[in-house]
Formats: structure tokens, sequence, C-alpha cells
């Protein structure tokens, strides 16, 4: 049902209603007033009749019905009514619709109620059924007083009463209600045909809009609403317009960068995958098509009957288990070079993950190949240094003849070689941290374990550069499990470090601490860590170079590192040994204000 349809029913219910509510009111109105009409008119009838009677009846001995009937008859014909008299005893003596023997033979009337009421209380009235007349009648009934000489007040002498037929007022009121009635019916008619078109023009610009809308759904953005008014539908259509002219910049907007962003998706070298909450791809990129050897449709299917690769899968369960990012590399097997960085984000609280595969191929192909060159060049090295040393400790132990500058030479040539050799080692053990060959020999000790083979290597050094070594590792902290050669190597790096870079009567501290945190609030699992910290007041790391440090060969100020000897993997080594632990370097430094590592290795 339309809603012209449903207007026009409610405006003509409405009506109706109101119709009919006036109707009976109308009715009800009429029929008093008519009944009240009446009753006035019986009322003035019955008054004239009883002048009439007073003048004209005889003496109470003298009543007969040859003297009383004519008389009644007269009036009724006058007064169009039925009258009838009747004396105290309640006998008829005249009445318009009786004569002659008819008249003799009616009952006695004393005890009809008007009569009563007449005698009581000065009148009577009542809408009662004649028997006589086998009619409804409205009776009015009147005492009549005859005066006399010796009651100037009057002796009562009957009663007069004077009647109108009812089936004369219900036909009357019957005209009434059908006047009513009609009137009723013609308004209603009226109403309708008024309804009808009043409605249809209320609801031609609706239905308008309504059609506009149903355009707008469909995808017409351009529709628009012509606006004929300035009321509140008018005030409807022009919002509508401004509302598409919205909605038409917004799409245009998002489909713009929906281009840009499909564009991007499309060009970028990494694969990006889109799946819902049952690891069925909902989006793939052609780099991702690509890399994982996608079918032609793939949309729908589960990623894991596509490309069977357990460490995904894996890596999809621990991003829905933990609602976080999760990221690890692993090989996947349509890949030239199977080894990526794979990314997965959940989306939308676990609904949806976004997938990012990053080939590194060949990154990993070049760090073997410059780990290998590193390692090759390192071990080929080593036998001529060797040789290289041995000829210069001979040359030096020999009791030659030499000059002063020959012997400065043969020195130099020494040292520079021990140099060379020192780098060589550092390279080669570099190489293996790098490549994961270290097989680490953890055992249980304390940190003060490290103290006297620290003071055994750093002492002397530390007396010449007038450095102090502040040892504050607590008794009460827990031994831990460490390849403790590989970790001595890790704090003589760092201790070696901070003396380079501390001026004279600087202060270098080594102090240790537990760190315990909540690695999984719903199981309440803690995961505690051993961290190290090698403290100095030196010169400081500028915060351009502080994500440099751990490289290999870098250094913060190259002349004071020359100067001081140092090959620039120091670092880079502690870095790795500590990786090899599984645990984690990092620094925090103040120009001018001296630096602080730290070491967290997990207990």
């Amino acid at each position: 049902m339309n809603i012209r349809t449903q207007l026009t029913l409610r405006y003509i219910g409405i009506v109706l209603v109101v119709l009919l509510a006036m109707y009976f009111y109308l009715a009800t109105m009429l029929k008093d007033s008519m009944s009240t009409r009446i009753t006035s008119e019986l009322e003035i009838q019955a008054a004239l009749t009883r002048e009439f009677l007073i003048e004209k009846l005889p003496a109470t001995d003298n009543f007969t019905y040859d003297a009383i009937d004519p008389l009644v008859d007269k009036l009724g014909k006058t007064e169009k009514a039925r009258v009838t008299f009747i004396d105290l005893e309640g006998v008829v003596w005249g009445d318009t619709e009786r004569d002659g023997a008819a008249l003799r033979a009616m009952d006695n009337h004393l005890k009809r109620p008007e009569v009563q009421d007449a005698l009581q209380f000065g009148s009577g009235i009542r809408d009662r059924y004649s028997n006589t007349t086998q009619t409804e009648f409205r009776y009015y009934a009147m005492p009549i007083y005859k005066q006399t000489s010796q009651n100037s007040e009057g002796t009562l002498i009957g009663i007069c009463r004077v009647a109108l037929p009812m089936e004369a007022v219900n036909t009357a009121i019957g005209n009434l209600r059908r006047m009513v009635l009609l009137a009723s019916v013609a308004g209603l008619i009226l109403t309708i045909v008024f309804s009808v078109f009043s409605i249809k023009i209320i609801t031609k610009p609706i239905e308008k809009l309504t059609q506009m809308t149903q355009s707008l759904a469909a995808g017409k953005i351009d529709t628009r609403v012509p606006v004929d008014s300035k009321n509140e539908l008018g005030q409807l259509s022009r919002n509508f317009n401004l509302m598409a002219d919205r909605m038409q910049e917004q799409i245009d907007q998002i489909s713009e960068e929906h281009r840009r962003l499909e564009t991007i998706l499309t060009d970028m070298g990494e694969g990006v995958l889109l799946v819902n909450g049952a690891f069925e791809i909902t989006y793939a990129n052609p780099m991702a098509i690509s890399m994982l050897s996608l079918p032609n449709v793939y949309v729908g299917k589960a990623l894991i009957e596509i490309n069977r690769i357990p460490e995904l899968q894996t890596l999809l369960q621990a991003a829905e288990q933990t609602e976080a990012v999760a990221f690890a590399e692993i090989r996947l097997g349509n890949l030239t070079e199977p080894e990526a960085e794979v990314t997965v984000v959940p989306v939308a609280t676990g609904e949806e993950y976004v997938i990012v595969i990053h080939d590194v191929s060949k990154e990993r192909q070049l760090e073997r190949i410059r780990a290998d060159f590193v390692a090759n060049v390192s071990h080929e090295l080593r036998t001529p240094l060797t040789t290289i040393r041995g000829y210069a400790e001979t040359l030096l132990s020999e009791d030659a003849t030499r000059t002063k500058s020959q012997e400065q030479f043969v020195v130099k040539i020494l040292n520079h070689a021990a140099r060379l050799s020192r780098l060589v080692s550092e390279l080669l053990e570099l190489s293996r941290l790098e490549s994961g060959d270290v097989e680490l020999k953890r055992t249980l000790c304390h940190l003060n374990t490290f103290h006297a083979p620290i003071l055994d290597v750093f002492e002397p050094l530390l007396e010449e550069s007038e450095l102090v070594l502040k040892w504050e590792i607590p008794e009460s902290l827990p031994e831990f499990s460490v390849d403790q050669q590989l970790f001595m190597q890790v704090l003589v790096n760092l201790i070696d470090n901070a003396i380079k870079y501390t001026p004279d009567g600087g202060t270098i501290t080594i102090s240790a601490e537990i760190y315990t945190s909540e690695a999984f609030e719903e199981s309440n699992i803690t995961s505690e860590e051993m961290i190290v910290h090698v403290q100095d007041t030196g010169i400081g790391i500028p915060m351009e170079s502080q994500p440099r440090v751990f490289e290999r060969f870098y250094r913060v100020d190259k002349g004071r590192a020359r100067e001081m000897g140092g090959t620039g993997l120091g670092l880079a080594i502690a870095k790795h040994i500590v990786l090899c632990h599984n645990g984690q370097i990092w620094l925090e430094s103040s120009l001018g204000e001296g630096s602080v590592f730290h070491v967290a290795i997990p207990l």
C-alpha cells in the first residue's frame, strides 16, 4: 500500500469518524429539541383546553355524555390532538377517539400515570402505549377547577388530557436524521474527492523524491529532484539535492583514493594479500599473485589450500591469537629464491588480516656473498700475515748489524702485521657469528665471575689512563646461563670501547639488575631478564650516529679510533653474540655527558 492510499484512507477515516460523531450528536440534539417542542405545544393546548372546559362544562351533578363529548370532539378538531376529559372517579366523559357506546365502554382512567401526576403535582406527562387506540401517545394532563360561590379558588371537577401520537414525532425525528445522514454522506463524498486531489498534490513531490532515491540507490549519482515550492517538501527536496551533491563529492574522492591505492598496490614491489577471519583470500595484488602462484580464480579460496606453507599458516594463527602484528622470515616455495619477510596485520578486530610479503632473496644472497667473501679473504690473509710476522720477528731477533732506521722499519712491519692479524681474526669471528655456525656452550654463572678476568685485561690500561672502573654487581643477583667465553668478549669489547672514548680521569661503571615483565597477560607467564649496564663519562655519541654504532667498521670519531688502534668491529661482534643468546643490546648517550650500553639476556 503506497503512501497516497494510506493518507487517503486515514483522511477519510478521520472525516468519517467526525461525521458519525456529528450525526449522532445532531440526531440526539434534534430529538431532544423536538421532544421539548412537542411538550411545550401539549402544555399550551392543555392550558387552552382546560380554560375552554372550565367555561363550558356543566356542574358536576349534570355530567352527561351528550353534553361533554361534543365539547371534547370540538376541541380535538380545533387542536388536531386527542383530547380526553376524566372526572374525579376516573370515568371518561369525552374523548376525541371514541363516541357513543365505545366511549361508555372505556375503562377507568383514574390509575393512569399522567392522571395521578396531575392530581398530585398539578400536571403529568407520559409517553405511553394506548390500548384504546393501539398507538403510542405523549399524554399531558392538567386538573380542572370550577369556580363556585362557595370556593373562590375553584372546585376540582376533573382532569383534561391532551395527547399527540408519537408516530408523528418519530416521523419528524426520522426525517431530520435522514437529512443529517444525507448531509453527512454528501460531505463524505466531497471529502473523498477533495482528499484524493489534495493528497495527490501533496504526495506527488514525495513520489518524485522516492523515484530519485531509487535512482540514487541504483547508482545514478547525477539524479536531482526538481524544487517546485518553498514549503517543507521543497526544503526536503533541496536537502536531498544537497545530500546528493555531497555524496557525489565523497564518491569521487573515494574513487580517486581507490584508483591511487590500486595503482600503488599494483606497482609496489611487495606482495599484499587480504584474507578474512577464515583465512580466505579476498584480495591480492599482482606481486602477491606472482609470488604465491595464485590461480586465476583465487577470491574466496583458503590460502592454505592454494599455498601449503605451514610457517605462513602458523604466522596467521599467531596474529589471530594475539590480535597483534606477527612477523617472520619464512621460505615460500613458489619464489625463485624462496626467502621472504612476511608481516601479518590484524584489521577490524580479527575479522580481516593484511599479509605483506617482502622478497629478501637478493638481500640474503648478497649477505651470503659478502660473508663468504670476508671469510675467504680473511682466511687467505692469515697465511701471508703469519709469514710476514714471522720474518719480522726473526729480523728483530737476529744480531745482524742494522741501522736505526732499518730497525724502526722492521718494528713498524711487525706492528701493522699484528694489527692486520687481529682484524682478520675479528672478521672471521664476526662471519662465524653472522652465519649462525656458533654453538653456545652455556653454563650457569654469576656476573661477579667476570670481575677478576676483566681487571687482569684492563688494569694496566686503566692505570695508564688514570680511569676508575667501578664494579657494582650485587651478590644477590641470581646466576644466569651464558657462554662464558663469548659473554666475556662482550664485556671486554664494551669496556674497551668505553676506555677509548673516555678522557683521562674518567669513570666506567658496571652494574646490573633483574627486569621482570608479563610476557602473556592471559596466561600470567612472566619473563625475566638480566640487564647489564656499562656506563662511561666519555665524550658521548651524537644522535645521528647512535643508530649505526653497531655496524661493522663504523666509527664515531675516526681520528681517535685510528689513534687508539681500533678495528671498528668490537660493537658489531658484541651485538651478534648477544643476539645468539636471544638477548638485546642498545645504548643511551648524550653528547659531552657519556654513554650507557645496555645488554639484556633472558634468564
